[in-house]
């Protein structure tokens, strides 16, 4: 890897900008809690770079997960045309029931 070769700082000409020009954070929280409570069983909900980055997205889904939440959501991603989208799965599984005598 190449070091970035810096010169020095020109103090006679220096770069100052009144703080109501520095521009605002760009982070935006998505409540992936609130999100995941409004796919219904069976249902799929797709993502795109767009819309939130992909791997953070699948990261908070997994993080919930191990917190023993939304265990019925399974996260897959495919790229469909070139673009690459993120599909939240919220699985429509029945508790499987034992039947006594069989």
């Amino acid at each position: 890897m190449s070091k970035i070769k810096r010169k020095e700082l020109d103090f006679d000409n220096l770069n100052i900008i009144s703080a109501d020009e520095v521009p605002p954070k760009s982070r935006v929280h998505t409540p992936y809690r609130e999100l995941l409570k409004r796919i219904g069983k069976g249902q799929a909900l797709i993502l795109t770079e767009a819309e939130v980055s992909l791997e953070t997205a699948s990261a908070a889904v997994r993080r919930l997960q191990r917190r023993g939440e939304f265990r019925d959501f399974k996260v897959t991603r495919r790229t469909i045309n070139g673009e690459k989208k993120l599909y939240i799965i919220h699985e429509n599984k029945e508790p499987e029931k034992k039947v006594m005598g069989r």
